[in-house]
């Protein structure tokens, strides 16, 4: 799937890109059959998309944010100001991509961890195997942030 620069910066722009938000609680299981749903219906949509899942409050309340995002570059939607110097409007083939993105004060340093899933055309040609890397991606982020926690916990008790 291909887009041009200029169909790219008004997805950006104007925010016309599908936007969902799942809450999830602590103790809850992370839904993640109504994530990989809403990302089949809407990957290839002429707009982007971004599908988020809040745990704890999501990264704004010091929990985590777990996303997918179609995008041309691999930065976050809501990072405006820089997408639109990095995306040329007189680009006439950008390919567009399916990006997975960890926020959490655990994840990094940066707080964010993204990754490419695969182009969208890749993902919808082998839909299962896409899907399940992005459900153990998430996995593996989801488990490095409670060792990183309880190291961090661990660490905060020895100073006591």
């Amino acid at each position: 799937m291909q887009i041009t620069g200029e169909r790219a910066l008004a997805n950006i722009a104007d925010a016309t890109f599908y936007n969902k938000s799942i809450t999830v609680e602590d103790g809850q299981t992370v839904p993640i059959d109504e994530l990989m749903s809403e990302l089949a219906q809407h990957v290839a949509d002429e707009n982007f998309m971004q599908i988020t899942l809040n745990i704890n409050g999501g990264i704004e309340a010091d929990g985590t944010t777990l996303s997918v995002e179609t995008n041309v570059i691999n930065l976050p939607l809501r990072y405006q100001n820089q997408l639109r110097k990095m995306i040329l409007p007189d680009s006439e083939a950008l390919g567009v991509n399916l990006y997975m993105i960890a926020e959490n004060p655990f994840v990094s340093q940066s707080k964010l961890k993204i990754t490419l899933v695969s182009s969208v055309s890749t993902y919808e040609d082998d839909t299962d195997s896409a899907q399940a890397k992005i459900a153990s991606w998430f996995d593996e982020q989801l488990a490095h942030i409670v060792s990183e926690q309880a190291s961090a916990e661990a660490q905060a008790d020895v100073e006591i």
